[in-house]
């Protein structure tokens, strides 16, 4: 049982009095649950927060293993409400850092819950910001994707190993000129429709001599940053 696994059940036993309540009480899926802790599979970063959020405790109880002192909250206001939801992103960053240390990543729901919540603005960006990758709008004249930035633990980064924005075009120019054509039509589509694509890939490619095959469910979506630049944001998850 990995660390986060462990850590899981602990709160689940510790909050709910086990894994099944908690289940219940957060919405999840048991069976979907009890598999991810008993075999030390990845728990998506959503779960955690709506075990939380059942429980009704902050993010930091769950990283810290501490019980919480609460404090009546003094009469709403803009300021208030402002630190209120630095205070929450901060939680959510040091969270995210701890699930990945601890061997934990981000899924598929999490990002489109980052997408929904946010209207696709590059705000509160932090929690999948190193597992995601930007890309300039193309352009007729394009071609191949253009990178803003590639995380640093995104799927790209690691199938390509890449560390560099340079480093992009020599590693994935060398894909199959079908591959890199429907990469680019998906991108087109996104930026056309201004609607997020959901969709399976299989990937076989020969890069730097070596044969890489990779099965992944990726997200493509219409984001804007916070100056109001359109990007096409791309996050990929090994099947």
């Amino acid at each position: 049982m990995s660390d986060l696994s462990q850590r899981t059940a602990d709160f689940c036993k510790r909050h709910f009095g086990g894994l099944k309540p908690a289940c219940a009480a957060a919405g999840l899926k048991y069976s979907t649950l009890h598999s991810q802790i008993t075999n030390g599979r990845e728990i998506p970063f959503s779960s955690i927060e709506r075990l939380c959020h059942a429980a009704g405790v902050s993010l930091e109880a769950f990283r810290s293993n501490r019980a919480e002192i609460g404090v009546i909250a003094p009469a709403p206001s803009a300021t208030l409400h402002r630190r209120a939801a630095a205070a929450y992103s901060q939680a959510l960053r040091d969270v995210q850092n701890e699930m990945l240390r601890m061997g934990g990543d981000i899924m598929v729901d999490d990002v489109l819950n980052w997408l929904h919540r946010n209207d696709g603005r590059l705000e509160d960006f932090d929690a999948i910001r190193e597992r995601v990758d930007l890309f300039h709008e193309l352009k007729p004249e394009d071609r191949l994707m253009q990178p803003v930035r590639i995380g640093r633990q995104s799927l790209a980064a690691r199938f390509f190993e890449i560390d560099a924005l340079e480093d992009y075009a020599p590693k994935v120019g060398q894909l199959d000129s079908s591959m890199i054509a429907n990469s680019m039509a998906a991108h087109m589509c996104v930026q056309r429709t201004k609607q997020y694509q959901v969709e399976d890939i299989m990937l076989s490619a020969l890069v730097d001599g070596e044969r890489l095959n990779i099965d992944y469910r990726r997200i493509m979506a219409p984001v804007t940053g916070l100056d109001g630049v359109p990007y096409t944001m791309v996050f990929a998850h090994v099947l």
